[in-house]
Order: structure tokens, then sequence, then C-alpha cells
């Protein structure tokens, strides 16, 4: 799974609080309604331990929840979602329609599906389904749905959309970190290097350092000639982020060098 889909899973309101199940249910018995009730604590607690990283324990609640109530879209967004983690996209998929066909109008539902079928290399699919979320007047967050609009346009390969996307999410949320970040980096896929360096020095307005955005920094400011903003934030990365990915980028750049 890619970074921007964890990114996106993890904000996901569907595994906060939404996508409810639609249609009218037949009047319950106690047992039945006792079924229901245990299915939501387990979805509640299938999705805390998601968030802790205890993914075998969220998967066998989730499963848990499901089997006791097959209606209740939320347990199976949640359960398809664990599965995503997992790399088991058959079991995503099933999961995601079931939840698709319970909550007709989610819009949360369409953007986190969407992030699933980028993934999946199935870009016009999932552009469909940001599209529809953004749309949506009711969805609270059109500028992380953008976002993610942006980056699998960019995974595919279309730049010129995955940067109309992209402006598209500052223009809901000039502050919205991710939308910044992701600015800097196309522009300096693009060679565009100001571009870059201001949509940097904005997210450092917006957010707290990273390990990602310091070593964009890094490559910016080599590219803009600027080796001492260029050797301050490589001293950051070294010091604040030692064991990260782009730590060990920079190390390797710098043994290229020599």
């Amino acid at each position: 799974m890619t970074r921007w889909s964890v990114a996106a899973l993890l904000g996901a309101a569907l595994l906060g609080s939404g996508c409810a199940t639609t249609g009218d249910r037949a009047p319950r018995t106690e047992a039945a309604a006792s079924q229901e009730e245990a299915s939501r604590i387990n979805t509640d607690l299938g999705i805390s331990y998601f968030r802790q990283g205890r993914i075998e324990l969220a998967l066998e609640r989730l499963t848990r929840a499901v089997e006791q109530d097959r209606r209740y879209a939320r347990a199976h967004a949640a359960l398809a979602v664990v599965y995503q983690q997992l790399e088991e996209p058959a079991d995503a998929e099933r999961h995601f329609r079931a939840a698709l066909r319970l909550s007709e109008r989610d819009p949360e539902l369409w953007n986190t599906y969407g992030v699933f079928l980028c993934g999946q290399g199935r870009f016009d699919e999932a552009e469909g389904f940001f599209r529809r979320a953004s749309r949506d007047r009711l969805y609270p967050r059109p500028d992380l749905v953008l976002t993610n609009a942006g980056m699998c346009m960019r995974e595919k390969g279309d730049l010129e959309a995955a940067e109309g996307y992209l402006r598209e999410a500052l223009e809901r949320n000039p502050r919205f970190p991710e939308a910044l970040l992701q600015m800097a980096s196309l522009s300096l896929t693009t060679n565009n290097l100001m571009g870059a360096r201001a949509f940097l020095q904005r997210y450092f307005a917006a957010s707290a350092v990273s390990a990602e955005s310091l070593w964009l920094g890094v490559q910016i400011e080599r590219g803009l000639g600027d080796e001492r903003t260029a050797r301050e934030y490589a001293s950051r990365l070294r010091d604040d982020f030692a064991d990260s990915a782009q730590a060990r980028e920079l190390l390797e750049s710098q043994r290229d060098e020599r």
C-alpha cells in the first residue's frame, strides 16, 4: 500500500462514525437486536485495533462483526480497509462492494473506495468515485478527496490532471498540508523549482516538518544551487529522522556525489 493511501485511510471518517446502513429492516426480535449491538461493539473494537496497528486483532473483530450483522455497512467498509492493508484485494473488493450496496450515498466511502481502486491501478474508476465525493455538498473534506484524486492521477502518469486536482484542493483549503507537500513534490518533478520552494515553505508554515518534507527540501535547494539551505535541511533530516527511508536516501545521494 502506498504512503498516500495509508494517510487517506487513517483519516477516513467511515472509520470514525460514518457509513450508515440504508434500507428498511424487518421488526427486530430481542435476539436480533442483541446481535446488531454486538456487531457495532466489535466494529468499534476492530477499528480501534486497526488504528493501533494490531491488524490481526482488527481482522478477527471485524470478521465477527460482519457475521453478527451482514447489513451493517460500516463493518464491511472497515473490514475492506483491513484487507487492503493485508494486500488481499479480492476480499477488500468484496467488502467494499457490500458496503456500497448497503450505504448508497456515503461520500467518505466513495473516497476510500477510490483510494483502493487507485492502488489497484484502476485509475479511471477511482477518479469517478473521487469526483462523486468531492461534489457532494455534505462531504466535509473536499480538500482531502481532491488531494487523493491528484495523487492518483500522478500515479497514473497524468501530471496535468494531478496538478489540477491539487490546485483545486488548495482553493478549498489553502493550508492543507498534504496538498501543499504534494504540489511541492509535483513541481520538483516538472522542474518548477521556484514553485516547489514556495509550496514547501507554505507547507512548513502550516505543518510540522517531516522526513519527507526535509528530503524534498534538500532536493529542491540542491536544484536551485542553494547548498547552504540544502545542508541545513540535510542536517535536520539526519538529526531528527535518522531511521527514516528519506535519511537513507540522503546518505546514498551523498555517497554518489563523492
